[in-house]
């Protein structure tokens, strides 16, 4: 497979790890994405407190905040990165309360991954923490799936999605300053912790994969359960979110308009809790992040082990904007999480 990087020592970091992290954009540059982000109407910006520009309904206003986000970030790329391009551009934002948590998830598949690779430059608008929702990842958590993963969610059932307390522990939170950026493979697992700060986590995020690589899209035939693969364009994912393809599949269509290669059988793990931790316990690197959950748990009022726990104060402070009583998972059980949210972040953090 070619590689993603033109320098050798991060060539090898992301193969190894699944990630790289490094600066990438200058103040002015941030201030510049910043000011943009705060001039445009997107239509749904405060929707369910984690959003991305790409799901905006107009076209128009999606296709051309992509080519701003683009002019900006992809000419700090040049020197990075090995004979790439872009397929997607879009702000990622996380506005603040409890229910605005991220389960881990892996993207979508986007090419070939036995020839190819796709990755996603997340680049940090402000600095982010764990207080604020910074990104985390499992490391090398690339490495132990191989299938394709499809749309739409949560029809096509990813085998995490029953997994949200099991692979949570194991999430390492990347702080960021603003102007950083985690270049992370698709297949990587990541997550992010609620923002609990009094102001939007902003960032942005750029697809990219291999010059030459054919864009592939998987959709779950919603009748043979089938996956249908598509060959695609940039112009695919301006139109095609996750919300619309979950619209089709139950209205018991498939998307229309573009080449249709082929329908092949969809085979994903289905492990048991015991199964997906040895998976993730043999990575190199990886740990069992137990401050992590433990101020999790009692943010939320569990038990490490998602059980209901005694009340306690959290050791978070919650902003006041939040004014719901109910514990997140009083709200959402771990299959809910996933329904709720991953629409939203198919293909972004």
């Amino acid at each position: 497979m070619r590689k993603i990087f033109k320098n050798e020592e991060q060539q090898k970091q992301f193969i190894k790890d699944g990630f790289v992290l490094l600066q990438l954009l200058d103040a002015k540059e941030v201030d510049t994405l910043l000011n943009y982000y705060n001039n445009q109407q997107f239509d749904n910006k405060i929707e369910a407190g984690f959003h991305i520009s790409l799901d905006n309904e107009n076209e128009d206003l999606v296709k051309e905040v992509g080519s701003k986000i683009k002019e900006i970030v992809v000419p700090k790329t040049s020197d990075l990165l090995d004979n790439c391009k872009v397929f997607t551009a879009s702000y990622v934002i996380k506005e603040p309360g409890l229910q605005n948590i991220v389960p881990p998830h892996q993207d979508w598949t986007f090419v070939d991954e036995n020839q190819f690779c796709s990755a996603t430059v997340w680049t940090a608008l402000v600095d982010v923490t764990e207080q604020n929702g910074a990104l985390g990842v499992i490391r090398g958590s690339h490495k132990i799936f191989d299938h394709k993963r499809s749309s739409p969610s949560p029809q096509s059932k990813s085998p995490l999605s029953d997994h949200v307390f099991t692979l949570f522990p194991f999430v390492e939170i990347i702080e960021m300053k603003a102007g950083e950026s985690l270049i992370f493979d698709n297949r990587l697992i990541h997550a992010s912790p609620p923002n609990l700060s009094d102001q939007a986590r902003i960032a942005v995020g750029i697809g990219i994969t291999q010059s030459e690589a054919q864009l592939k899209h998987y959709y779950q035939n919603p009748t043979s359960g089938k996956l249908e693969e598509y060959e695609v364009d940039e112009n695919f994912y301006t139109w095609f979110n996750n919300k619309r393809l979950s619209d089709l599949f139950d209205e018991g269509k498939s998307p229309s308009g573009l080449k249709k290669v082929r329908e092949v059988e969809r085979v994903v793990p289905d492990l048991s809790k015991e199964e997906m931790e040895n998976l993730v316990q043999q990575l190199d690197g990886v740990e069992y992040n137990r401050p992590f959950m433990e101020r999790l748990a009692k943010l939320f009022d569990y038990s490490i082990d998602g059980s209901k726990g005694e009340d306690q104060e959290p050791e978070l402070v919650v902003t006041e904007t939040w004014t719901d009583k109910r514990s997140f998972f009083q709200k959402y059980s771990p299959g809910n999480v996933v329904r709720e949210v991953s629409w939203r972040i198919k293909g972004r953090p």
